[in-house]
């Protein structure tokens, strides 16, 4: 029983691993968020914004005329990221349609990211939202419309759940403008959040391979109509 007593130092080790990995998995992490942004009546806009989780920070700038930045600081260490947006030419020759057969294969394997986003904000079980606070001012030249939006926003507010709050100061000088400012804080669990995404993303591909194709006479009737 000699090695049963030389492996019980390293079954501790092994045992305290796991308890701190599982300690670093289902410990909430502490989520900012702050934006602003603003806009005027002749096209130039300014966005500017961050975020905080635990070691890592972001942060973005963009406005008229300026290259969109991205900042990335990760354990004290900094990168820059400026996106270069290229219109791509339009093609000669309009692509021809694809058949219903490859339309009805391909389609049900993409993952929808609206679905993706929405699954995301919907869980709750390691999201927990402490506030979210959503300060507007805004006017337009048609008091009418700055009229129907104030109704629509007070509408809203009433909706809301109570973490999340829209504030709004509209304005009444008859000119075109707007200003948003956006703060927040959340405890994540980020880990199981991820865990929580990759299973989703999953069980849609999984669920499209054994989804039935389109019927070869519908599709026939469809290439018929086509041509």
């Amino acid at each position: 029983m000699a090695w049963a007593h030389d492996a019980l130092p390293w079954l501790g080790a092994l045992a305290l691993a796991l308890l701190l990995l599982l300690a670093a998995v289902y410990w909430p992490l502490r989520l900012d968020i702050s934006a602003r942004a603003k806009g005027e009546a002749n096209g130039h806009f300014a966005v500017a914004g961050g975020m905080s989780l635990a070691f890592v920070s972001l942060t973005f700038v963009w406005a008229r005329g300026i290259r969109p930045q991205l900042d990335v600081l990760l354990f004290g260490h900094k990168w820059r990221f400026r996106p270069k947006w290229r219109r791509s030419p339009r093609p000669a020759v309009e692509p021809e349609p694809e058949s219903a057969e490859s339309a009805s294969s391909e389609a049900p394997r993409r993952v929808d990211p609206l679905k993706l986003l929405l699954k995301l904000v919907s869980e709750r079980r390691h999201i927990r939202l402490r506030y979210l606070v959503l300060d507007l001012a805004y006017g337009f030249r048609d008091p009418l419309l700055t009229g129907r939006l104030v109704g629509a926003i007070y509408a809203l507010s009433g909706i809301l759940p109570r973490p999340i709050e829209i504030r709004q100061r509209p304005r009444w000088d008859f000119e075109d403008g707007w200003e948003v400012a956006l703060d927040g804080r959340a405890f994540v669990k980020p880990w199981l959040v991820l865990l929580e995404m990759a299973g989703y993303v999953v069980r849609q591909l999984a669920g499209a391979g054994t989804s039935s194709p389109t019927h070869p006479s519908s599709a026939a009737r469809l290439k018929e109509s086509r041509s």
